[in-house]
């Protein structure tokens, strides 16, 4: 019995050797998995690889709000203007320009318009068909929008910006700045002293009337049967328009010269920017353009003022008009003048004084203003006018407001006088 228990942790060890292996034989006896073998290779693309694309076809802020848009103008655009008032006289101040009954902040009416039908123009003649003058190109460059006339913004009623420019916004519609109004050209350019303003285009270019009126003279000036426009071939193909408004009681013309052809007859009623005629270069020209001229009172060639301070500006600018004069107040002739830009320090344009020869042929003053002279279209700002009189730089600052005129005044300062030397007698204190 003791021989039996001593050999039975034996046989338990047996018995557990035993079942561990029938069960390792048992567990081998499954069959294996199959292998997974991974090879790397490339992701093919996809239709739906695009975010951007998926955020869109979800409808992603379909109800967000939207973007603020700008309203694209389909109007033709208006330059603002204030509105008109009527100068009041009480309102000059000492020393102003005084009120001798006519109206100063408006254009006079100088009667009713004719009720009559237009005459239909007549073709006139010419060596070369009107077609084949007109000039068909693109603008290289657009000018600003001029502003809407009549206009009168001066607080005492001096201007008077009663024209449209004769020439669209998409030519050139300004002076030629060497040969300005009451000018007699530069070095290069010796000329007569100038009693309009050019404005250089080329042959073909629209001429259009500066106001409404009546035509009074539409012809070559070179074929004209009983002689020429004033008895000189100078001008050329001439219109020349009586307007039925006027200035202080006195009647308005205006002159377009040197026309390649003139699309209107005398005796037509026009209103401002029908069109009269077109650019050329007959009589005494450098090249073609337009000569512009006003007349005021009287329709003859010592009549003449500086159409700068008639034609209206572009929207943002104005005129610089002014006076030199010598230490005596006499106007000094032929004087360099300078504009520069007070903020960037750069100049802005340069003109000359009028050159006033003591004829009968002499150009004008302003009625009101008295300038010797005026430049146009300068953008509003401040700016310093320089000039030189004897030797002497003067100089002043002006602010240019649009629609205005800025007037300054240019004079040497009075130099001291010398006084007598009195000799002083010291006398003795106390006796």
């Amino acid at each position: 019995m003791n021989r039996l228990l001593s050999r039975l942790p034996a046989v338990l060890i047996a018995a557990v050797v035993l079942v561990v292996f029938i069960g390792l034989v048992w567990a081998n006896s499954r069959p294996s998995p199959p292998v997974l073998v991974i090879v790397p290779t490339e992701v093919l693309p996809t239709a739906e690889g695009n975010a951007w694309q998926d955020i869109l076809r979800q409808g992603f802020g379909s109800n967000s709000t939207p973007l603020p848009t700008v309203a694209i103008p389909t109007a033709n655009f208006q330059p603002p203007t204030l509105a008109l008032v009527a100068a009041d006289s009480s309102a000059l101040s000492p020393g102003e320009v005084s009120d001798d009954g006519a109206p100063t902040g408006l254009p006079v009416s100088l009667g009713s318009t004719p009720t009559r039908p237009a005459p239909t123009p007549a073709p006139l003649a010419t060596d070369i068909s009107v077609t084949a003058q007109v000039v068909t190109r693109a603008p290289s460059a657009w000018q600003p929008p001029p502003l809407i006339p009549p206009i009168s913004r001066d607080p005492y009623g001096r201007d008077h910006y009663w024209f449209l420019r004769p020439i669209d916004s998409n030519a050139v519609n300004y002076g030629l700045d060497y040969y300005s109004f009451g000018s007699d050209g530069n070095e290069q350019y010796s000329l007569r002293v100038h009693h309009g303003i050019d404005m250089a285009n080329p042959i073909g270019e629209t001429v259009r009337a500066a106001g409404s009126g009546r035509v009074i003279w539409a012809a070559d000036g070179l074929r004209v049967e009983g002689g020429v426009f004033e008895n000189s071939p100078s001008y050329g193909n001439v219109v020349v328009i009586e307007h039925d408004f006027g200035y202080r009681g006195q009647k308005l013309w205006t002159i377009y010269a040197h026309l390649s052809a003139a699309l209107v007859v005398p005796d037509q009623l026009v209103n401002a920017g029908d069109v009269i005629g077109l650019v050329g270069n007959t009589g005494n020209v450098t090249g073609p353009h337009v000569h512009f001229e006003v007349r005021l009172g009287e329709m003859r060639y010592a009549a003449n003022y500086n159409p700068i301070l008639w034609m209206v500006p572009y929207v943002g600018t104005g005129v610089i008009a002014g006076r030199v004069t010598d230490a005596e107040g006499r106007h000094v002739n032929d004087a360099d003048v300078t504009i520069r830009n007070w903020s960037t320090g750069l100049i802005e344009t340069t003109t000359t004084t009028y050159v006033i020869q003591g004829t009968a042929f002499d150009v004008n003053f302003d009625p009101i203003w008295q300038e010797n002279f005026a430049v146009g279209d300068i953008p509003v700002g401040r700016y310093e006018i320089i000039t030189s009189v004897g030797g002497n730089r003067i100089s002043k600052i002006v602010d240019v407001l649009e629609g205005t005129t800025s007037f300054v005044e240019l004079t040497p300062s009075t130099a001291a006088t010398a006084q007598p030397v009195v000799a002083q007698v010291e006398t003795p204190s106390g006796e």
